[in-house]
C-alpha cells in the first residue's frame, strides 16, 4: 500500500509542476476569463474543456446539450461544494471528487486484480494505470476516475458473490457514464457460474443499474419533456453510431490527407493508436484467457466506442486516447506484457513523458481528448 500511495502522490505532484511551468511560461490558446473560471493555478490547470460542463451543470443544473453528460458525478461536486459550507468552490470540490475517486480507484483496482493474478502483476498494471498517457483526466474534473472505482467495485463485487452490493454500485456506475449499463456483465457472469438459468432471487439484483437510467430518463421526461432527450444531445458533440470500422477507415484517411505536423493528423493518429492498441491488447487479454466477463465487458465499451465517431471533425475517433482509460483489462494486459524486460523499460521511459506532454497541452487549451 506505501507503494500505491507513492505512486500517486509523486506522479500528482509531477503535474502541478508541469502545470504550473505551462500556465506560466507557455501561451494559452485561450485567455477569457468565460474559459478561466479561477485565478488559483492549481485549481485553473484541471478545469478545462468538458470539466467547464460538469461545473456547470453543478452550478446551475441541466440545460438541454448538457444532458449528454450523466448526473452522478455533477452531483458529487455539488454535495461537496455545499457540505463544506461553500468554503470550497464548485472548481475545487469536482478536484476534491476527482481525487477521492481516483485513490478509491486504485485501492479496489490493486484488490480486484489480486484475485486474478499475483502481486507483482497487480502493482505493475496500478502503476502503468497512473503513467498512462491519459491519465492526468482521473485528478482533473472529469468522470474517469469515478467511473472507473465504481466499475471495478462492481467486479470485485460480483467476483466476492456480493450480488446486492455490486447491484447498488452498478447503479450508481450508471447514473455517471453511459457506459456504466454494462456492468451487468460481472454481476450475470457470477450468477451463472453459481447458478447457472435457474432463477434465485439474486438476479433481481441486477435490475439496480437499469433502473439508474431509467430514473435519469424520468427527470428528463419531466423538466425536457422526453425521457431520451440525452440521446439528441449527443448529436451536438457530432457522433453517429455506424459500423464500427467506419470510425477507423476515416482516421487513416485523416492521417494520409493531412500534414505530418498539422493538429488533426497528429490527433487522428493518437486516437487511432489509441484504438488498434487496445484492439490488440483485447487479443492479448483473451490469448492470455482473461476472465471471460472482463473480455466482454471490455470488448463492449471498446466496440462502442468506435461504433460512434466524430464523421467531419478534428478527429474521427476523437477522444479515444481517453476513453480506453476506462477499459481497466488493458492495463492488465500491459502490467503483464511488463514482465518482459524490454516491454518493461520501453513503458517505464514513455508513458510518463507522453503524460506530461499531453498535461502541457491540456494545460494550455490545446486540444488532446
Amino acid at each position: 500500500m506505501r507503494e500505491i500511495w507513492q505512486t500517486l502522490l509523486f506522479s500528482r505532484i509531477a503535474l502541478v509542476l508541469v502545470g504550473w511551468i505551462g500556465l506560466a511560461r507557455f501561451p494559452w490558446k485561450y485567455y477569457s476569463p468565460e474559459f478561466n473560471v479561477t485565478s488559483n493555478p492549481l485549481v485553473l490547470m484541471w478545469i478545462r474543456w468538458d470539466a467547464m460542463w460538469y461545473t456547470r451543470i453543478a452550478l446551475h443544473g441541466y440545460w438541454t446539450q448538457a444532458l449528454a453528460f450523466f448526473p452522478l458525478y455533477p452531483l458529487l461536486i455539488a454535495g461537496v461544494h455545499w457540505a463544506s459550507l461553500t468554503v470550497l468552490s464548485v472548481y475545487s470540490a469536482s478536484l476534491v471528487v476527482s481525487n477521492l475517486g481516483l485513490i478509491a480507484f486504485a485501492v479496489t483496482f490493486y484488490a480486484l486484480v489480486n484475485e486474478y493474478f499475483d502481486d507483482a502483476i497487480a502493482r505493475r498494471s496500478l502503476w502503468i494505470t497512473i503513467m498512462f498517457p491519459t491519465a492526468f483526466f482521473l485528478s482533473a474534473a472529469y468522470t474517469e476516475s469515478v467511473f472507473l472505482f465504481l466499475s471495478t467495485a462492481v467486479f470485485l463485487l460480483a467476483k466476492r458473490r456480493r450480488y446486492w452490493a455490486a447491484g447498488l454500485v452498478g447503479l450508481f456506475a450508471a447514473i455517471t457514464r453511459n457506459e456504466g449499463v454494462f456492468t451487468v456483465i460481472p454481476i450475470l457472469w457470477a450468477y451463472y457460474q453459481d447458478y447457472g438459468l435457474r432463477f434465485h432471487k439474486r438476479i433481481l439484483s441486477v435490475l439496480g443499474i437499469p433502473l439508474g437510467i431509467a430514473a435519469f430518463m424520468v427527470y428528463q421526461w419531466a423538466d425536457f419533456g422526453n425521457p431520451l432527450t440525452f440521446i439528441q444531445a449527443e448529436s451536438y458533440w457530432g457522433r453517429h453510431i455506424t459500423w464500427p470500422w467506419i470510425g477507423v477507415f476515416l482516421a487513416i484517411q485523416e492521417i494520409f490527407r493531412g500534414g505530418p505536423l498539422q493538429a488533426n493528423t497528429v490527433l487522428s493518429m493518437i486516437d487511432l493508436v489509441s484504438a488498434i492498441g487496445f484492439i490488440a491488447l483485447w487479443l492479448y487479454g483473451w490469448r492470455k484467457r482473461f476472465p471471460l466477463d472482463w473480455l466482454i465487458y471490455w470488448g463492449m465499451l471498446l466496440l462502442v466506442d468506435i461504433s460512434a465517431p466524430d464523421i467531419g471533425g478534428r478527429s474521427p475517433l476523437l477522444s479515444m486516447s481517453r476513453l480506453v482509460l476506462i477499459l481497466f483489462p488493458g492495463f492488465v494486459a500491459l502490467g503483464i506484457l511488463s514482465e518482459n524486460d524490454t516491454w518493461r523499460r520501453f513503458l517505464q521511459w514513455t508513458l510518463p513523458g507522453l503524460q506530461m506532454v499531453f498535461f502541457l497541452l491540456f494545460v494550455t487549451w490545446r486540444w488532446i481528448a
